[in-house]
């Protein structure tokens, strides 16, 4: 009998990419849309009251200002749908797989998990997903985080790199999903192939592209076999919160960005870098010098 295979997910671009990659691949049971809980504003207010600081909160109001400013949302919109192609993220090509929810750990997220009877469970792009939902779970559950970890974990894994000048660090990770946000056993990490006129949007796309393609092999080998993954070492990097992109950080990656980090870094590489390892040959460290496929215990940490 065929294991179902169920994905949790969210209803933008590089969402539906990703659905419609593995559904193209693997044989889907279904694909629960998360659209988020719905809260009033007061609800809403509180919530953010108590996530952050009054120094957070301004800061990331500061940056919502400076965003529409910029007008970043059509350009993102642009972007990601050249890298991403409009045909592959416009819709989900499969509707007949959707069931949405309003928050993936309300009654009706668990409802419709529940219902779809999940052995392995596939996440990207929501929230956390509670451990109540893990729980129904029958054989194991996935997280594609774009970011490599454990370097880069959390928020924003596709901007700190640039913003830190660490390019070979863009990527995508596969990974156990746990209570350790970004921080499960790694069963896959791919390096982002970057193109020399790269905005920070499009290296977001080509970092979901990688893990895409890295989604699909990874839960085709393991239906096959029993991977058993590589246990991170969380001290190597860091946790990345959403209040910690501000302005000021934003204003100086773009201006690097704008100023040739990026084909500067392209014009060095000595062959394309979207190569695939067997096996793992990363040390201690922040040199990632390949893309890297882990198997069987392969430690790449």
């Amino acid at each position: 009998m065929e294991p179902n295979i169920v994905l949790i997910t969210g209803d933008d671009l590089e969402h539906r990419y990703v659905a419609n990659v593995l559904s193209s691949s693997l044989r889907l049971t279904g694909i629960v849309i998360d659209h988020g809980k719905k809260s009033g504003v007061i609800h809403a207010g509180r919530r953010l009251w108590h996530r952050y600081t009054v120094s957070q909160l301004i800061s990331r109001a500061c940056l919502v200002a400076a965003r529409t400013i910029w007008r970043d949302q059509s350009l993102r919109t642009a972007r990601v749908m050249d890298v991403l192609g409009a045909d592959n993220c416009a819709e989900f090509m499969h509707p007949e797989l959707l069931w949405s929810v309003q928050g993936i750990n309300g009654p009706g997220g668990m409802h419709a998990i529940r219902s779809l009877q999940p052995d392995i469970l596939l996440i990207y792009g929501t929230g956390i997903v509670a451990q109540k939902v893990l729980s129904v779970v029958r054989r194991i559950a996935l997280n594609m985080h774009t970011g490599i970890s454990p370097y880069y974990r959390g928020c924003d894994c596709a901007f700190w790199p640039v913003h830190n000048e660490e390019l070979h660090l863009l990527g995508a990770t596969v990974h156990e999903c746990t209570n350790n946000i970004d921080g499960g056993r790694i069963f896959g990490i791919a390096r982002a192939t970057l193109h020399a006129d790269d905005c920070l949007f499009a290296i977001f796309a080509r970092c979901v592209q990688a893990g895409a393609d890295l989604y699909v092999r990874t839960v085709q080998e393991l239906l096959v076999s029993n991977l058993e993954g590589a246990t991170q070492d969380l001290s190597l990097g860091q946790e990345y919160k959403a209040f910690m992109r501000n302005v000021s950080a934003e204003w100086k990656t773009r201006r690097k960005v704008k100023q040739g980090l990026v084909r500067r870094y392209v014009e060095r590489l000595p062959n394309a870098n979207d190569v695939v390892l067997e096996k793992a040959h990363h040390q201690p460290g922040r040199e990632l010098k390949d893309s890297v496929v882990c198997r069987n215990g392969d430690d790449v940490f």
